[in-house]
C-alpha cells in the first residue's frame, strides 16, 4: 500500500466515529449556537460593523479548527516522534546488547513513558506480532506506512530490511546511530532554519501592528471615530498577532526542554527560584509603595517609567532562572565524559557500580563532581537505588542528563554491555549538546530582533500619540468657531487623551509579556525566565516612548501651533 492512500485519521490515531462524536459535531453545535447568539445580540444592540465581523468570525474559526483537527494532531505527533528519536535509538541500541529477544525488547520499549509517541507506535508492533502473528519485519513495514513521521518511517523500513537480511541487530543498530542522528540533526536544524525565516515574518507582523496602532491613535482626529472603539481594535490586533506568533513558535520548535522533571523532589535549585520569586514580589510592592509615598508627591514621572520601575524587581527572578539554566548547561557539558568513564570502568574492572562511582568521585568532572559524589553516597547506603538516581537527576536539573541516566541505569539492569552503553550514550549526548548550542545562538539573534522591534514599536507609538496631542492642543487654542474646526479636524477630549495613555500602557504590557513568552518557548527554558525579558522589554518600551514623544514634541513646535493653524485655515478657505 502506498503512503498516499493512508488516511490522515490513521496517521493521527483518530477513529472517524470518535472524531465526529467528540470533535466535529460538538464544535459545529457550539459554532451554530454562537452564530445565533451573535445574530440576536447584533439585532437588538447597536455595534460597529468591524465588531460584528469579529464576533461572527468566532464560530468560523471554531469550524476551521474542527476541520483541521486531524492534521493538527498528526503534525503534533510527527514533531513528538521526531523529538524523541535520539532517545529511542540510543535506548534501542544499548538494549540490543543484552540477552533479551527481539519481541521482549520491543515490549520494553513500547512501555517506556519517556519515549512518548514512539512508545505508542511500538505498542502497535507488539500487538501485530503477538496477536496477529505476523513477522516483525512485516509489522515494521505496516507501521512505517502509517506513522506521520518520515524519519521514523525510514528507520522502520531500514530495520525491516536488515531483519529480513539476517544482519545482527547489535551491529546494525550501532551503524544506524549515525544515520538516525544525522536525520535528527536535519530535523532540528530545519526547525532552527524555520525560526530564522520566522524572524523575517515576525518583523513584518510587528511593523504592520505598529502601523495599525499609529493609525488608531491619529485616526479619531481625522475621521471622528470613537476612540474607545478604535482602541479596542488596536488591542485586539496586537493580542491576535502576538498570540499567533507564540503558538507558531510553540508548535514548530522541537521538544527539547532544559529542565528535568521534579520527580517529587524539592531540589535546592527550585528552592532558590521560589525564594527569588518571593523576593521579587515583595520588591515590586516596596517599589510601588515608595513611588506612592515619596516620588509621586515630588516628581512628575511618565507612566511608562512608573510601570517599568514597579516591574523591575522581577528581573532578579529572571536572573536567578537564567543563572540556574547556565549551571545546567555546564553540567550537560561534563556528563558525556562521566558516563563514558563509568561505562569503560565497569567493563574493564568488572566491579560493582558503587565501587566504580567511588573511584570516579575522586576525579574532577567540573560542575558535575558534587552530584557524582552525592550519587555515590546514596548508592552506598543501599536503601533505594532508583531513588538515589532520582536525586542525582533532580540535583543536576537537566532534562538530557535525566533521560540518558535512566537509559544507562535501565540498560545495565537488563544486562547490556557497559562499555557499549557508555560509548553510545556519550556520543549521542554530545551530538545533542552541539545542537543545543546552535539553538541558543539562533535564539540570541531572535532576542536582538525583538529588542530592536520593541524600541521601534514604542517610538512610533509615542510619536503618533504626540502628534495627536499637538494637533488637539493647536486647534483647541485657536479662536475659531467650533463648527469650522469640526469640518476639518476632530479634537480629542482630555479624557480621550488619557484613555490613549492607558491604551499604550496596555500595549506595552501585552507586547513585552508575550514577546518574553515567545523567547522562553523557543529556547525550551523555565517559564519563569520570561520575567527577565519582560522587564527588559518594558524598559526598552518605556525609553522608546519617552524618546518618541519628546522628539516629536520638539518637531511639532507646540508653542507656535496657533499661528500655524491660522495659516492652515486660511489656505483651506475656511476663514477669509
Amino acid at each position: 500500500m502506498s503512503d498516499g492512500k493512508i488516511s490522515i485519521f490513521t496517521k493521527a490515531d483518530l477513529d472517524m466515529g470518535t472524531y465526529l462524536r467528540k470533535v466535529l459535531l460538538p464544535y459545529m453545535a457550539i459554532s451554530a449556537a454562537i452564530f445565533l447568539a451573535v445574530g440576536v445580540i447584533t439585532t437588538f444592540l447597536y455595534m460597529p460593523t468591524a465588531l460584528k465581523v469579529l464576533m461572527f468570525l468566532i464560530p468560523v474559526v471554531l469550524l476551521v479548527y474542527a476541520a483541521a483537527y486531524p492534521y493538527i494532531v498528526a503534525d503534533s505527533k510527527r514533531i513528538s516522534i521526531n523529538s524523541k528519536m535520539p532517545y529511542f535509538i540510543t535506548y534501542f541500541a544499548v538494549l540490543s546488547t543484552s540477552e533479551m529477544g527481539r519481541a521482549d525488547l520491543i515490549a520494553v520499549l513500547s512501555h517506556d513513558p519517556k519515549l512518548g509517541a514512539i512508545a505508542d507506535e511500538l505498542k502497535k508492533v507488539h500487538t501485530i506480532v503477538n496477536r496477529l502473528h505476523l513477522s516483525m519485519p512485516e509489522a515494521f513495514r505496516f507501521l512505517a506506512r502509517r506513522t506521520p513521521s518520515t524519519m521514523f518511517a525510514d528507520f522502520l523500513d531500514r530495520l525491516a530490511y536488515s531483519l529480513d537480511s539476517g544482519v545482527d541487530l547489535k551491529d546494525y543498530l550501532f551503524q544506524e546511530q549515525q544515520t538516525v542522528m544525522d536525520d535528527y540533526q536535519t530535523f532540528y536544524e530545519g526547525a532552527l532554519y524555520d525560526l530564522d525565516i520566522f524572524k523575517e515574518i515576525y518583523e513584518s507582523i510587528i511593523i504592520s501592528v505598529v502601523f495599525i496602532a499609529s493609525f488608531v491613535i491619529i485616526g479619531p482626529i481625522i475621521t471622528g471615530m470613537d476612540i474607545a472603539t478604535m482602541g479596542l481594535y488596536a488591542v485586539t490586533m496586537i493580542l491576535a498577532a502576538e498570540v499567533g506568533i507564540l503558538l507558531v513558535v510553540k508548535f514548530r520548535m522541537p521538544e527539547d526542554p532544559i529542565w528535568a522533571d521534579r520527580r517529587g523532589i524539592e531540589d535546592p535549585r527550585r528552592k532558590r527560584i521560589k525564594m527569588a520569586a518571593i523576593y521579587s514580589v515583595f520588591g515590586s510592592i516596596i517599589v510601588a509603595l515608595l513611588y506612592l509615598a515619596v516620588l509621586r508627591p515630588r516628581y512628575s514621572i511618565p507612566e511608562p517609567f512608573i510601570l517599568a520601575g514597579v516591574l523591575t524587581p522581577f528581573f532578579y527572578l529572571g536572573h536567578v532562572v537564567n543563572r540556574e539554566e547556565g549551571s545546567i548547561f555546564r553540567k550537560d557539558e561534563n556528563f558525556p565524559a562521566f558516563i563514558r568513564s563509568m561505562g569503560s570502568s565497569l567493563a574493564a574492572s568488572g566491579a560493582s557500580l558503587v565501587l566504580v562511582l567511588k573511584y570516579l568521585s575522586a576525579h574532577d568532572f567540573g560542575s558535575l563532581t558534587q552530584d557524582i559524589r552525592a550519587l555515590y553516597r546514596r548508592l552506598a547506603v543501599r536503601v533505594d537505588r532508583d531513588r538515589a538516581w532520582d536525586f542525582f537527576i533532580a540535583g543536576t536539573g537537566s532534562w538530557l542528563i535525566g533521560i540518558f541516566s535512566e537509559i544507562f541505569r535501565e540498560s545495565l539492569r537488563m544486562g547490556a554491555e557497559p562499555d557499549y552503553v557508555g560509548l553510545i550514550i556519550s556520543r549521542n549526548f554530545e551530538r545533542l549538546v552541539r545542537l543545543r548550542r546552535k539553538r541558543q545562538q539562533s535564539i540570541a539573534s531572535f532576542v536582538g530582533i525583538i529588542y530592536g522591534l520593541t524600541g521601534a514599536f514604542a517610538f512610533a507609538l509615542a510619536a503618533s500619540f504626540q502628534v495627536a496631542v499637538s494637533i488637539s492642543q493647536m486647534f483647541s487654542q485657536m479662536e475659531v468657531p467650533t463648527e469650522y474646526i469640526g469640518d476639518i479636524i476632530h479634537v480629542i477630549s482630555p479624557s480621550g487623551m488619557r484613555f490613549l495613555v492607558y491604551l499604550m500602557l496596555v500595549m506595552m504590557v501585552l507586547h513585552s509579556l508575550l514577546s518574553g513568552l515567545v523567547i522562553k518557548l523557543a529556547d525550551g527554558g523555565h517559564i519563569l525566565g520570561t520575567v527577565r525579558y519582560f522587564v527588559i522589554l518594558s524598559w526598552i518600551f518605556a525609553v522608546g516612548m519617552y524618546l518618541g514623544q519628546t522628539l516629536m514634541a520638539r518637531m511639532m513646535g507646540i508653542s507656535s501651533g496657533g499661528e500655524t493653524a491660522q495659516i492652515a485655515f486660511h489656505l483651506l478657505g475656511v476663514i477669509p
